[in-house]
Order: structure tokens, then sequence, then C-alpha cells
């Protein structure tokens, strides 16, 4: 009685057995967590309709996510239309990814069966990278060679400037001047 409303915390009440009346309140203080139900008022006839139209939680927020409504023109579609509007739109992105999938299984067989014919047989453009190759490795000697003569004449020519500065008896210059 006291959840639906009936009772008051003011009311009298007496506990079987007992001899003494005191009020509801004194058995159930306020702060005693019991909650009471309130009615909830009738709704008008437009937010009954608003209610009847409105789309379910999930179709609402997969159209939101989806772009296909935004929060100003949701409500304006039925749960009938949400729902092909979203059923229209997973299989479309369905059929993408399925193409995209194909696509992409596709080519790597292409390309591994290139790969393998390419490698296996001797061609044109396997015998040019090979004698490229063979090109740079020789050419490779006569870097390192070269690299060692610069080293060398830096080194010399480095002797020579602290040798003339010796000299002359001037000082050094300082770096980045």
């Amino acid at each position: 009685m006291l959840a639906d409303g009936e009772l008051t915390p003011g009311q009298p009440c007496i506990l079987a057995g007992e001899d003494a009346w005191r009020t509801v309140g004194d058995y159930f203080p306020s702060g005693s967590g019991l909650k009471v139900r309130t009615a909830k008022p009738t709704a008008t006839a437009t937010e009954q309709i608003s209610e009847a139209n409105r789309i379910d939680d999930l179709t609402r927020r997969r159209l939101l996510a989806y772009g296909l409504a935004d929060a100003v023109n949701i409500d304006g579609f039925t749960q009938t239309q949400a729902t092909q509007a979203v059923v229209r739109h997973e299989q479309e992105v369905r059929g993408a990814w399925r193409v995209h999938r194909l696509t992409q299984v596709s080519a790597f067989g292409v390309m591994l069966v290139t790969g393998y014919v390419l490698g296996a047989t001797t061609n044109p453009l396997s015998l040019g990278i090979e004698s490229s190759a063979a090109l740079l490795q020789r050419q490779d000697g006569d870097v390192q060679a070269s690299f060692s003569v610069l080293r060398s004449i830096l080194r010399d020519r480095a002797y020579v400037r602290e040798s003339e500065r010796k000299n002359s008896g001037t000082k050094p210059k300082p770096k980045g001047k």
C-alpha cells in the first residue's frame, strides 16, 4: 500500500500484537530506500502517435552511425523505413567488401603465378638484373679505392695547413667563421 501511494508517512498504524499507535513514517522512515510509485500522467494524443512511430534504439544508432539520418530528420523515419534503409546499406557494404576481398585474392594469385614463371625461366629481364649486379660489384671495389685515396689526400692537406700555421705563428680560426 505504501509503494502504491495509498498510505502516507503521517497516517496512524499499529503492528499486530502491540498496544501503542504510531505513524507509518515511524516504521518506514523516509530514508529506508522504499520507493513509492507515482502514477504516470496519461499521454496526449500527439505523444501517443509519436511513441507509436518511434524507432527502436539500435536502429536509431545505426541510422546515425551510417550517416543515413541526422539528429534533425531521424524522427521522420518510420520503423519499417529505418529498418529497410539500414538493411540496404549493410548489404551494399557487404557487397563492396566481397568485391574488395575477391580482388585482393585474385591479384595475389596472379602475382604468385607471375613470380613463379619469371623466376623459373631464363628471360631477358632476369639476365639484365644479373649483369647490373655484376657491374655494381666491380664498381664497388673502385669506390672503396677512391674513398681511401680521398681520405689520404685530405689528411695530407690538413698536415700541410697545420705546418704552415705553425711556421707563420698565426692562431687557428674558430670554427663557423
